[in-house]
């Protein structure tokens, strides 16, 4: 009995310390989940934040320049002008071929609408890299959470080994017991046949 005693107590301690690691893990768990370096930002907050009226205009000169509507209104107007001052209609003759003014206007417009849209690009640059370092925090965050997580199942399969042992011991210390108990059941029967 006295050997069941010490298997017992050396199951119950590697129980014990299997559940002070589970522990461990579980503090290490919610440690690397509340990390600061783990954080995911809401990236359109973060860009409201500095939102101001120019990259507002940016944004949305970007959004007109760069649509369907916009370049085939475009045409239309460029197509106009060439006809009214070639063909002279409505009397008009205000820029002669090969169209110095049209030019010139052209000239300003896309000095003017080529660095608004790289206003704007770079603001979805930005908005990009926020949700890419986003990315890499979550991704981070999840291989910390399943490094720990294997840890865990590998201590749970351990936790649940030694729960197995411990039963196993158990029953044989049942069947001991019962084996010993029907002896001393047998021989006080014999006693008490004896003694009568």
């Amino acid at each position: 009995m006295e050997n069941y005693a010490q298997q017992y107590a050396d199951i119950k301690k590697a129980m014990r310390k299997d559940e002070a690691a589970f522990n461990k893990i579980d503090r290490r768990l919610t440690q690397k989940i509340n990390n600061e370096d783990f954080k995911v930002i809401d990236a359109d907050k973060a860009l409201q934040e500095n939102y101001t009226f120019g990259k507002r205009l940016a944004d949305k000169v970007a959004k007109v320049g760069g649509s369907w509507g916009f370049v085939i209104s475009f045409v239309v107007f460029l197509v106009g002008w060439m006809i009214i001052n070639v063909m002279q209609l409505f009397g008009w003759h205000f820029d002669p071929y090969p169209f110095i003014l049209l030019n010139l206007a052209l000239s300003c417009i896309s000095a003017i609408q080529a660095p608004i849209i790289m206003m704007s690009q770079n603001r979805a640059g930005e908005k990009d890299d926020l949700n890419r370092r986003n990315d890499y925090h979550v991704n981070l965050r999840s291989e910390e959470e399943l490094k720990l997580l294997h840890a865990k199942v590998d201590l749970q399969t351990k936790y649940n080994k030694h729960q197995s042992q411990l039963n196993q011991l158990q029953m044989e210390m049942l069947i001991r017991i019962e084996a010993s108990q029907r002896e001393k059941n047998i021989e006080d029967n014999l006693q008490n046949k004896k003694d009568d």
